[in-house]
């Protein structure tokens, strides 16, 4: 049961409409008025410095942590350095279909004119001049998606293990002794490592800056108090915030503060998220066991996570109009790990991941998304609560192989007690806290576009330019193994633009935005005098993340069975058919639906082309490095870029209309999985799960009906288990009728609070977009195994 003092902090948070904050972009523009030929790294360190500073705090009543990216709640701030797509968003941010957030007074006309000032001369615009015209032209056409163009590098996990125990001002110690070590004969490597030193020593006194403004704002908040205990909670802050980060933290408060304002300083630094918790409740435990064993209750320290995730709930991230699209419900996966091994193997569950999951049957937030580990030896009683949390709670958490995650991470180099120490990064993608420089945000690799650029010899039907290779008209094809031929010819091809372009992109990073934060709480850059950057982590890799899989197996089944197989039309009717996108055609259309088998329901004839997109995929991008001179990988994931890469592809074999929903992550396509969620995970896990490391994320629908109580839980740890023996290393559930979900679009008053999952993220229903919402409406209801 929820304290009032929770209910009070949730209700202030979800009732509170979104705004523009213009604070940092204010500090932004003005500090680079100011002439300078300070190196770029020392610019940036100054200028986060200056953020830290002079931007607005303030402390809310009922709280007892401090802490915010903007300057007031429900707040987003705006990185005018980096988005060339500012002038133009600027004008419809409080208009826009998706994730609209509203102007304070006067401040609309002032956004637009920070943008001008900046135009043209922006990250965003520096990233474009790298891309080549027919990379442009490739993302337009929707092939694959821009990555980090407009974007920091992110997908950190920082070393919170460490750093709870440690505080700042030991890692600001470790860059004063590496200093001191320099010969005064400065060299040109001495004196970038000084520099780097320097900008991480920055950062992190900026931050303990920052906290000790909250801990002087405080002291003033409680002199001016009348309410003894609302006194009594400022003064605890003011304590609280002169000790940490700067010192180790001595109670879960302290310790939760520290985490807090760190990944608060990570998004203002630079434009960007996928900055994750870690094992939270691994990292917590001792100060959870001490806080008990001096008086403080479970009720206060359940108490306390409330209040920290609702405080990361109020995050926000600014997104153009497309990118809001793809990610509606402002997804900023800031995820929090439960569960799994200790790093001799043994399990790692413990009372404090139980009263975190109890705590969940009370309070559901949209982030951060909660994911739980599991594996063989899993303490059965807490994997079914976790289990029943998902099935009643709002989607959250979900579950994750450690028999697929840890042999991953084995294979890029980790070694076995580095790897039992994994987190959720993203949606799906185990990496090691403290110890990883991984970036998700490669980009989207378009499958069924390049199929669909296939079928038409290299051209795209939608603006009739030749984009790929010639590789022959589709009309002529004599048998599926032509068509697989020349679709693994325009999938090298594009694969190769696509990491050209993004090496171009991602080493430009290391000398425009470093995150030096970041840097300074991951292994080896303190040592080495790296940052992220330039290579100052020992473990780097990146993730292309494959999309349409339903759609691309289906159709090339549709082809194999109704064209060559039993020869129920041509090719050449085929190719009339998608052409008006089978206007006057629907005969065809259902003989493409009804004759073909179809992935999802554990017929081999479909899911072997899942598995041959996936592998050859996964194996053209290995034969790369990235820019930073690390490994590719692959992952099977869409978010709902689903909806928005649909709007760029023709009427498919599959029977699909043209500009309509590809299929979701991994998932079946919409529809087609008619055997029931065990057909679902065999199809899925028929393809080698070590050709998509990162994972492959699976949505999952059950009716309420069938999962309640014991016997729901037994039927989803069925499926769940079934699906991780196989190697399978996901599954997200939603469990909610098309009743409840029609009635929310009605009535959306109320339904405030229900979560839905949406990708690897959850999202609050009556938040999505119309489209969206069908989206998920559409999706298969699992009645049984």
């Amino acid at each position: 049961m929820l304290s009032s003092r929770i209910e009070r902090i949730r209700d202030r948070i979800r009732t509170t409409t979104p705004t523009i904050c213009l604070d940092r972009a204010r500090i932004a523009t003005e500090f680079y008025k100011t002439p300078s030929v300070e190196p770029y790294i020392r610019r940036r360190a100054e200028l986060f410095m200056k953020v830290m500073k002079t931007r607005e705090i303030y402390i809310e009543e009922d709280s007892l942590l401090a802490g915010s990216i903007a300057s007031r709640t429900h707040a987003v701030p705006v990185f005018p350095e980096m988005m060339n797509w500012l002038p133009e968003a600027a004008r419809t941010f409080d208009t826009r279909q998706f994730d609209p957030f509203q102007y304070m007074p006067g401040e609309k006309d002032e956004l637009i004119e920070i943008a001008k000032t900046w135009k043209g001369h922006t990250f965003g615009d520096y990233t474009d001049g790298l891309m080549t015209e027919e990379e442009h032209e490739l993302v337009d056409i929707g092939i694959f998606t821009r990555g980090i163009q407009q974007c920091s590098t992110m997908c950190h996990a920082p070393d919170y293990e460490n750093l709870v125990k440690r505080g700042y001002r030991y890692y600001i110690n470790q860059c004063k002794e590496q200093i001191a070590k320099l010969d005064d004969d400065m060299t040109i490597e001495n004196t970038e490592q000084r520099m780097k030193w320097e900008a991480m020593i920055t950062s992190m006194e900026a931050v303990i800056v920052m906290a000790h403004r909250y801990a002087d704002l405080a002291e003033e908040l409680a002199k001016a108090c009348r309410n003894t205990e609302q006194k009594k909670m400022y003064e605890t802050i003011a304590e609280n915030c002169r000790m940490v980060p700067e010192n180790p933290p001595e109670t879960f408060l302290q310790a939760a503060q520290l985490v807090l304002f760190t990944h608060d300083a990570i998004m203002i630094e630079n434009m960007g998220y996928i900055h994750a918790l870690g094992r939270f409740d691994q990292y917590m435990y001792e100060f959870y066991k001490n806080d008990l064993e001096n008086g403080v209750s479970e009720q206060e320290i359940g108490d306390l996570i409330h209040e920290f995730k609702l405080r990361i709930e109020e995050m926000w991230y600014l997104r153009d109009e497309f990118e809001s699209g793809a990610y509606p419900g402002c997804a900023l996966y800031i995820q929090m790990t439960l569960g799994g091994q200790k790093a001799d193997g043994t399990d790692a569950c413990n009372d404090l991941t139980r009263l975190i999951l109890h705590g969940m049957e009370d309070l559901q937030t949209k982030e951060p998304p909660v994911s739980f580990r599991y594996h063989d030896n899993v303490d059965e009683e807490t994997f079914r609560l976790a289990i029943h949390v998902a099935l009643t709670g709002g989607s959250h958490p979900a579950f994750f192989n450690d028999n697929n995650s840890i042999p991953a991470l084995l294979d890029i180099g980790f070694t076995l007690e580095q790897a039992r120490n994994w987190c959720l990064l993203g949606c799906t993608e185990p990496v090691v806290p403290g110890l990883s420089d991984y970036q998700s945000m490669l980009g989207f690799f378009n499958t069924i576009k390049v199929f669909e650029i296939t079928l038409y010899g290299g051209r795209d039907p939608v603006t009739g330019k030749q984009v790929g290779p010639e590789t022959g008209n589709a009309r002529d094809f004599t048998s599926i193994e032509q068509l697989k031929e020349a679709y693994l010819t325009q999938q090298a091809y594009f694969i190769e633009r696509f990491v050209r372009k993004f090496n171009r992109l991602v080493s430009a990073h290391a000398y425009t935005m470093p995150t030096l934060l970041a840097s300074a709480f991951t292994q080896g850059c303190i040592e080495k005098g790296k940052l992220l950057q330039d290579k100052g982590a020992d473990y780097r890799w990146d993730a292309m993340a494959t999309t349409g899989l339903g759609n691309i197996a289906d159709s090339f089944t549709a082809i194999e069975e109704c064209v060559f197989n039993k020869k129920y039309l041509t090719m050449s009717e085929l190719m009339d058919a998608l052409e008006c996108d089978f206007k006057d055609k629907e005969d065809i259309r259902q003989v493409l639906i009804q004759r073909a088998p179809k992935y999802g329901n554990d017929i081999e004839q479909a899911d072997k082309y899942a598995q041959f997109v996936i592998e050859n995929a996964d194996a053209e991008i290995k034969k790369y490095k990235d820019g930073r001179g690390g490994k590719f990988i692959s992952v099977c994931a869409t978010q709902s870029y689903n909806v928005q890469l649909g709007k760029n592809i023709t009427a498919t074999p599959d029977g699909r209309h043209g500009f309509t929903p590809l299929s979701d992550n991994a998932s079946p396509m919409i529809g087609c999985d008619t055997c029931g969620p065990t057909a679902v995970v065999k199809s899925l896990d028929s393809i080698n799960q070590e050709a998509s490391q990162a994972g492959m994320l699976l949505n999952q629908r059950f009716d309420p009906q069938i999962v309640k109580g014991e016997k729901g839980i037994d039927i989803v740890e069925t499926v769940l288990k079934a699906h991780f023996k196989m190697k399978g290393s996901h599954m997200q559930i939603n469990v909610v009728d098309n009743e409840t979900l029609r009635d929310a679009q009605v009535h959306p008053e109320k339904y405030r609070n229900m979560l839905v999952r949406v990708a690897g993220y959850s999202a609050f229903f009556v938040d999505l977009e119309k489209n969206i919402q069908e989206n998920i409406i559409e999706r298969t209801i699992q009645t049984g195994l």
